[in-house]
């Protein structure tokens, strides 16, 4: 493959779309907290209504007691510990991924896209393998850019004509949206959208809807 220019691209959400870590990012913020002597507290259904939220974002629905630039040196705490924790307690991937990637890898340059911190896709590569499967990836912890903003600097800088984006939450699709993209909604993770939009209730379904969409 040429991988100097591409026709045609998927770029990938991680958290509700490539793995579930909700269980080892509680357990990482909590112990966070307990390690700095904060008193909050988090469970999974908070956890899950972060997912996908820039740093800011994030920081203010979290830590909503406090002024933001305090907020986000609780949530830098909670970063930290959680780019650690999962190296050893990396999320779970789901059905019939790594099939589904080698496939669609064959067709398709593949890159990710995260509005995570520096380091955490890396967990994702490396602590389950995955890495074989992705050209590139770009988060918020490595530009400090929107989401929409770091799709169109990985369009840009591999001469992408055509991408589709497949994400879980509505900010996905938004953001998609912003940057003139295809989007793919995974019903299966941990956001809603009311709009009619492309959808795939497993990643079974992806390599066909992705080859339809493009055909469009």
């Amino acid at each position: 493959m040429n991988y100097k220019s591409f026709e045609r691209a998927v770029i990938f959400d991680l958290d509700g779309t490539l793995w579930d870590a909700l269980s080892s990012l509680t357990k990482s913020w909590n112990k966070a907290m307990v390690d700095n002597n904060l008193a909050y507290r988090f469970d999974q259904n908070k956890m899950k209504s972060y997912m996908g939220l820039t740093p800011e974002e994030t920081a203010i629905l979290a830590f909503n007691d406090v002024p933001l630039t305090l907020g986000m040196k609780y949530f830098s705490l909670a970063l930290k510990e959680e780019i650690k924790y999962l190296k050893d307690y990396p999320g779970k991937l789901y059905p019939n991924e790594r099939e589904v990637l080698k496939k669609l890898k064959e067709k398709y340059p593949l890159f990710i896209v995260s509005n995570s911190d520096k380091g955490y896709i890396e967990n994702y590569l490396s602590s389950l393998k995955m890495d074989e499967y992705f050209l590139d990836h770009l988060s918020a912890g490595d530009t400090n850019l929107e989401k929409w903003q770091n799709i169109l600097l990985i369009k840009d800088k591999y001469k992408i004509k055509d991408y589709i984006y497949v994400g879980d939450t509505l900010k996905d699709y938004n953001e998609t949206k912003k940057a003139n993209g295809k989007f793919i909604h995974c019903t299966y993770g941990f956001g809603k959208i009311e709009e009619d939009v492309p959808s795939i209730k497993n990643l079974d379904e992806l390599i066909a809807l992705v080859d339809k969409l493009f055909d469009l």
